[in-house]
């Protein structure tokens, strides 16, 4: 039995707090459970029943140990009522009220002696400050809001930090006339949080698809481990924000790169998960999971077959600009439907200009091609024209490639072909932007579940703890050294004349530097010079650098060192998040890092696999193959240097932060031409 059952399919449920007044939620709860098929025990000492159930006057007078105690009184009370239910031998509870940390520090030290007494008496926690939860499978509706169980009965398990977005969630599939399992609120998550539902979900043989919704979760990298394990059983899709917030400015690009939102993002696609940035996308997702799952495989084909060129033309500019591939259809594919349809436009999309007599015949023909593995249908509402339960009678049988099905007309009009069609497995869409959603979703599923990145290698364990301090350039340098990313060849000195000596020994042109930990962009204050060519150039370099350097008791650095050769210019950088935990980032750098964005993030350790796919996620990959003449790029060089980034993150916490910006990617091998390390 799941740790959870006992709270999501309870036999006997405890209201504490029931009441006879409408508008409480204590009497609201009640009338939600009216028809629990279970033992309902409402606790309130002044009345002798309520809506027909004798009341109690406590918990311990309820004849047996309860699965689930409801909680609906003042979070003052809340405490000891927990502490009760335990000595009664609950062996859940649930509590709507507010009040808790949600407030401020006295309603945390609530909510700390709420999770005191659940520990020592062995309960699990739901809330506090939730909404509830409706089980449509067991017909227990644990909430304040009895309509919810006017939805149909289904396969979509919800899961929501928001007690209002789990009802508005559930109000949408319930107008698309798509069935719930399970619908959760957590609250404030202080036991069972985001993670724990998703395992419980993950594990109930009633729910197909898990959509959840969060904000922000104290323990990502569990929600991580969680979602990973559950996507590889069913479909999971996630709906979060904070797009507008990078979170709170660092020192570094990465801190701003890395902002709370893309970690997430990037952490739950990298875990399996369909992550999308609206309400549509999710209800799309969550429609089109219900009924398919596409095959694991690393780049899905799609295949377009319409009626008309418009819509198509909005589907297909919408997938390929998220990656989605429609490929061009074989030549005796193309030959087959060029005898069907002359004068149509045949590559993929096909473009029939108006559905005929032969739709099926290319219908059949698309499905054969070994390069679709599911095909999109549009037709707009013409049933003079085109049947499409007839059309998928016709074909039935002659191809398992999975089918979506498009069309547009007046509401009343379609109703009845798309229920009749969905009734023969095929998912149904009266817009090309949900259909479109939709197929997006099945494509990024089936692509992550063919993910194989390979095993992370060992930490490294030679390095010793790290010291509460940001680095300057050439004490980072060091480091990246002693773990094999090269950097240039340099040194430190503390005065013009010794600066005069190193200069001499190294190969020209040099570039001098600033050194100071508290000058991060060095470039953006003057404090870095190059094409030092003479030791004249380099004195006026010297001087300049001095009118900026911060000094400690009249002590200045500056590092020189050999400038290097031009090459494709990268980011490396990494941060130890207080929820996901260590994590790499990899973007196009430069001067212009930031104002470009254009990166890619994993949690770390990772595979060198994994590392090569963060770079060709790019948007200037091409940069690596050769721009204009230029050499190829050493990539298996660049993703050995950022497993080698995501394993010292990782084995070391108090790294905070990593910026290596930029590192120049060669035709063989890297060069590291700035650092900053912040512990």
């Amino acid at each position: 039995m799941h740790a959870l059952e006992h709270l999501f399919n309870p036999k006997s449920i405890a209201v504490i707090g029931a009441s006879l007044d409408e508008y409480k939620a204590g009497y609201q709860v009640v009338f939600s459970l009216k028809d629990f098929p279970g033992r309902l025990y409402p606790v309130n000492p002044k009345v002798d029943s309520i809506l027909g159930f004798k009341t109690y006057p406590n918990i311990t007078a309820i004849p047996e140990k309860i699965d689930l105690a409801l909680l609906t009184i003042p979070a003052a009370a809340c405490p000891d009522a927990v502490e009760e239910a335990g000595r009664a031998g609950a062996a859940s509870v649930m509590i709507i009220s507010g009040g808790f940390a949600e407030s401020g520090e006295a309603g945390k030290q609530l909510q700390e002696r709420l999770m005191a007494a659940c520990r020592t008496y062995g309960m699990r926690l739901l809330g506090p400050n939730t909404a509830g939860y409706a089980n449509f499978h067991a017909a227990v509706s644990a909430n304040f809001t009895p309509w919810i169980m006017e939805i149909k009965r289904g396969g979509i398990g919800l899961i929501s930090q928001s007690g209002a977005m789990t009802f508005t969630i559930s109000s949408l599939l319930h107008a698309r006339k798509l069935g719930l399992s399970i619908a959760t609120g957590t609250g404030n998550g202080a036991d069972v949080d985001p993670a724990d539902a998703l395992d419980y979900l993950a594990q109930h043989s009633g729910t197909k698809v898990i959509l959840l919704y969060f904000e922000g979760i104290a323990n990502g990298r569990r929600l991580y481990e969680v979602v990973r394990k559950a996507a590889k059983q069913k479909p999971v899709v996630i709906l979060t924000v904070g797009k507008g917030n990078v979170a709170e400015f660092a020192a570094s690009h990465t801190g701003n790169l890395m902002g709370s939102y893309a970690l997430k993002c990037a952490a739950l696609s990298q875990a399996g998960a369909v992550v999308v940035e609206t309400v549509d996308e999710l209800i799309d997702a969550a429609a089109v999971f219900s009924q398919i799952r596409l095959e694991p495989k690393d780049e899905p084909g799609v295949g377009l077959l319409t009626g008309q060129a418009g819509p198509s033309m909005i589907m297909t500019d919408y997938l390929r600009s998220r990656g989605v591939v429609l490929p061009e259809l074989g030549k005796t594919t193309v030959e087959k439907i060029r005898k069907l349809l002359p004068m149509s436009y045949i590559k993929n999309p096909v473009d029939t200009t108006r559905p005929g007599p032969s739709f099926p015949e290319v219908f059949q023909a698309m499905a054969d091609d070994p390069v679709i593995d599911m095909l999109m249908i549009f037709a707009i509402h013409e049933p003079a024209v085109i049947d499409p339960v007839s059309l998928f009678e016709r074909v039935k049988g002659k191809t398992r490639k999975p089918v979506l099905f498009v069309t547009a007309g007046f509401p009343d009009a379609v109703a009845g072909t798309v229920e009749a069609v969905e009734k023969m497995g095929v998912p149904a869409f009266t817009s090309p932007n949900s259909a479109a959603r939709a197929a997006a979703a099945l494509v990024h599923d089936a692509k992550a579940a063919c993910s194989h990145p390979g095993e992370a290698v060992d930490l490294f364990k030679e390095e010793p703890p790290f010291e509460n301090k940001t680095f300057n350039e050439g004490e980072a340098k060091d480091i990246l050294d002693r773990i094999g990313i090269p950097t240039p060849t340099r040194a430190v000195c503390v005065d013009h004349e010794e600066a005069l000596r190193a200069f001499r020994t190294l190969r020209k042109p040099c570039v001098v530097k600033v050194l100071d930990s508290a000058i991060s962009h060095k470039t953006e204050v003057g404090g870095v010079q190059l094409n030092i060519s003479n030791e004249d150039a380099l004195l006026k370099a010297l001087q300049r650098i001095d009118k900026i350097q911060k000094t400690r008791d009249n002590r200045r650095q500056y590092l020189i060192e050999e400038m290097a050769e031009s090459g494709v210019e990268i980011l490396l950088g990494a941060r130890n998040d207080p929820s996901f935990g260590p994590s790499v980032m990899v973007g196009m750098g430069g001067v212009a890092a930031e104002a470009i964005g254009d990166t890619s993030i994993r949690l770390a350790p990772l595979s060198v696999g994994e590392a090569k796919a963060m770079l060709l996620e790019l948007k200037g990959r091409r940069l690596f193959e050769g721009w204009r003449g230029s050499p190829q790029a050493d990539v298996d060089s660049a993703a050995e240097a950022i497993v080698e980034i995501g394993q010292l993150i990782s084995a070391h916490p108090e790294i905070r932060e990593i910026d290596l910006n930029p590192v120049r990617v060669y035709e063989k091998g890297i060069l590291a031409l700035d650092a900053l390390f912040i512990c």
